[in-house]
């Protein structure tokens, strides 16, 4: 790998020699879609490390990234499985296991679950058991393994970003037919 001050270089110089290898990786145990996402996510954490111009970067190190990075993802699939199996009392509808999907005793437009979707993992997950389930913050903090404060600023950051993405969809047809 050619020494290169710039980080952005760096990280491209990785992308372009592994990105393939760990795509690979992601790929035995996730859906394409996924391992896509996380391979990119394992680039991207790059960015961040501060000693990145002094390291010397193997694809072992990228693939152990991707590893936690899966093994993050399915730990909170299981703590948000543990929290469906745990309302099953309150609330009698079906569910799916697959916290891909929109599950909740609410039944949401697609429109909203389009929405919802637009979201991070972490603001989703803090709007759906906030303000869908009705969940308090400290039960949502403890089946998302987070503190309080956490939920609070996912489900801030996750409302705002909808209601943005409201006010920009109603403002094109306006404008359009203005």
């Amino acid at each position: 790998m050619p020494k290169s001050t710039n980080r952005a270089d760096i990280v491209l110089d990785l992308f372009e020699q592994y990105y393939h290898r760990v795509y690979c990786f992601c790929r035995r145990s996730l859906g394409p879609d996924v391992a896509e996402d996380i391979a990119q996510d394992v680039f991207t954490r790059l960015l961040h490390l501060d000693r990145l111009v002094e390291m010397t970067i193997s694809v072992s190190y990228l693939i152990k990234i991707a590893d936690n990075l899966i093994k993050r993802r399915y730990n909170r699939m299981q703590r948000f499985q543990r929290f469906l199996e745990a309302n099953d009392g309150r609330d009698h509808t079906s569910r799916s296991v697959e916290p891909s999907h929109q599950i909740g005793p609410l039944d949401l437009s697609d429109d909203l679950v389009q929405r919802l979707g637009t979201l991070s993992p972490s603001e989703r997950d803090a709007v759906e058991l906030v303000v869908c389930h009705g969940l308090s913050y400290q039960e949502a903090a403890r089946c998302m393994g987070v503190p309080v404060s956490t939920v609070n600023n996912w489900k801030y950051r996750g409302l705002k970003k909808l209601q943005d993405n409201e006010a920009s969809t109603n403002e094109a047809p306006r404008s359009i037919a203005g």
